[in-house]
């Protein structure tokens, strides 16, 4: 009976793990492709000269309102943060590059600890994948730029 017991056992755990590991890898998935989401509208195409120098400015304010370091570096074409010495803090960078004639403002969110060292999620995945949605969700419609 205990043979059994233990067979019936050890089949449930490893019905389990795969379970739970088909379920991480379908979570892991939907989070990244939420967060490509979140990235293609973390990008701005200037339609005038005017308007992209208000974007660039609102971009500065919410680069800064949102990120846990301060503006280490600021430009025509760059705004840095520093990366936080806190694991799961979300730190925010920005670049403004023109090319055919089109000049584009894009942020990127970012989180340390989010990934460990060999690229796969780390413990703080979820939390800085939710967070670093909501930065780059919002961005468009706090620098006013129309969908």
């Amino acid at each position: 009976m205990k043979k059994v017991w233990a067979s019936v056992t050890g089949l449930l755990v490893i019905t389990l793990v795969g379970c739970s590991t088909q379920g991480s890898t379908a979570a892991y998935r939907d989070i990244e492709i939420a967060l490509g989401n979140a990235r293609e509208s973390a990008r701005v195409d200037c339609p005038t000269q005017a308007d992209c120098e208000r974007f660039w400015q609102r971009t500065e304010i919410y680069v800064t309102q949102r990120s846990a370091t301060p503006i280490r570096r600021s430009d025509d074409s760059k705004i840095e943060t520093a990366e936080p010495h806190t694991f799961g803090a979300v730190y925010v960078w920005a670049t403004r590059t023109t090319g055919g004639g089109v000049s584009t403002i894009q942020i990127r969110a970012m989180c340390r600890g989010m990934y460990r060292a060999d690229g796969a999620p780390g413990l703080l995945y979820r939390t800085c994948a939710e967070q670093i949605r909501a930065v780059e969700t919002d961005f468009r419609a706090f620098i006013g730029a129309s969908s």
